[in-house]
């Protein structure tokens, strides 16, 4: 189920809320453990099964783990998520890297016939987190299921983050298990849903839409390939953050704070600011369960690879997407050996030149090498001069997205404090959502839903 359909916003949603603030307080709990379960179930049974065992698993041997404090246990504890999120996301890529034969494939059949589950790798990295902190003891292991299963499945954020820790949520969630009367900041939460729907809509989409025709190997043009490059890192940019918003929002309206994931990483003077801005959870994730693990900054060369390693693995299955996080990885290394004289350089040197660098990275989220560096000669060949098959409203459209993203500041007008006029008007947000619902026929799935 998309946050961007009729059947979410006019029938799961308003059920849901509805539902939420009626039935006491005892109840709320298991009610989001079946709503998000419903939202879960929506996107095919199979992977919803396979959720829900390793939400058992993970609930059940976090006891076993905290009375027997070895090593041994850890890996026991997250081994069953892990090994179902490498069956349906990592088993294919594989074997098609060992050239396995069509016995092999046969064999595991079962598991390659299933389109790769939404959101897999954001539940598993939760539960495995859950495990390790009860393993290090700075949390308790959860006693109420339904208090579990709500921190790995609740419908908000469970399909594209942010990746939450459990002493992040656990006494938001006791708190709506209790307290009778709840105080939710409605505003807030359906300006952010309302935000968020526009931005999907209006600007991950409309510009998806005008990639859709584009392909590689028939458009030439050295400015078809540019506007290939310069589209999609807005799109994927907003399509993300409107995610992000929308989660918050939706959130809000349960009662529950999300951590914030995404904190305008274009506006980043250099690459490794980039990760501390573009999905931040994630990047805490890496940082605490991994880098730090692994020595941190006693081996930096080598840990910072093999963390951007696992964020392009943790992306997709392909060694376009492994490409990807080596890439980025040698940025951040980049800046580390020169940051002396990249910190001297103007702030909007900085930025601009770590957004050219983000950009020229993203179309390998589309395409395998031979695409990539085809699309990446045309676009910088003096031999394709040809007219664009972009015209000026194309460009324009881009432009304004650009401006948008590089002048507006969201402490002003979405994180602000103080209220301010029209921007923080329900009419204003209302005729966002209406505007966003009125041209839905051009939606498309979050791209974040693959991973």
């Amino acid at each position: 189920m998309n946050f961007n359909t009729l059947e979410f916003l006019f029938v799961f949603l308003p059920i849901t809320v509805g539902l939420f603030y009626v039935l006491p307080a005892m109840l709320r709990l298991p009610l989001l453990c079946v709503a998000s379960s419903i939202f879960y179930a929506a996107s095919g049974l199979i992977p919803f099964y396979f959720m829900v065992a390793a939400v058992v698993w993970g609930f059940v041997t976090a006891f076993v783990i905290a009375l027997w404090r070895r090593g041994i246990m850890i890996w026991l504890g997250i081994s069953v998520p892990l090994l179902i999120l490498f069956a349906f996301k990592y088993l294919d890529f594989v074997l098609n890297t060992v050239a396995a034969g069509p016995g092999a494939r046969d064999f595991l059949i079962f598991f390659l016939s299933v389109v790769l589950p939404a959101g897999i790798s954001f539940y598993t990295f939760q539960i495995v987190a859950y495990s390790i902190d009860v393993y290090d003891g700075t949390i308790e292991p959860e006693r109420n299921f339904f208090k579990f299963y709500a921190f790995v499945s609740l419908f908000p954020q469970l399909i594209a983050g942010p990746i939450v820790r459990y002493r992040q949520i656990r006494d938001q969630l006791t708190m709506i298990s209790t307290e009778q009367r709840l105080r939710p900041d409605l505003i807030t939460g359906l300006k952010f849903i309302c935000v968020g729907l526009f931005g999907k809509i209006f600007f991950a989409d409309f510009l998806g839409t005008f990639l859709s025709n584009f392909n590689v190997e028939t458009n030439t043009s050295a400015a078809d390939a540019a506007f290939n490059v310069l589209a999609y890192s807005f799109q994927i940019y907003y399509d993300f953050w409107a995610y992000s918003i929308i989660a918050i929002g939706l959130g809000k309206l349960l009662c529950i704070d999300l951590p914030i994931n995404f904190r305008e990483p274009y506006l980043s003077p250099n690459p490794r600011e980039f990760w501390r801005r573009w999905h931040m959870t994630l990047s805490y994730w890496l940082r605490d369960y991994a880098y730090l693990r692994l020595g941190g900054n006693k081996v930096y060369v080598r840990n910072i690879l093999i963390v951007f390693l696992l964020v392009g693995l943790w992306h997709g299955a392909g060694w376009n997407f492994v490409a990807w996080g080596g890439y980025h990885g040698i940025l951040v290394l980049t800046y580390h050996a020169s940051r002396k004289h990249w910190d001297r350089l103007p702030h909007a040197l900085q930025v601009g030149t770590t957004f050219t660098l983000v950009t020229l990275g993203w179309p390998l989220f589309q395409m395998g090498f031979e695409g990539y560096v085809s699309l990446i000669v045309q676009m910088f060949s003096l031999e394709n001069l040809t007219p664009s098959v972009f015209g000026a409203k194309h460009w324009l459209y881009v432009a304004l997205v650009a401006a948008f993203t590089f002048l507006a500041r969201e402490k002003w007008w979405l994180y602000n404090e103080i209220r301010r006029p029209v921007l923080d008007w329900p009419v204003t947000h209302a005729g966002l959502a209406m505007m966003a619902i009125l041209f839905l026929e051009y939606r498309m799935t979050f791209i974040y839903f693959r991973f």
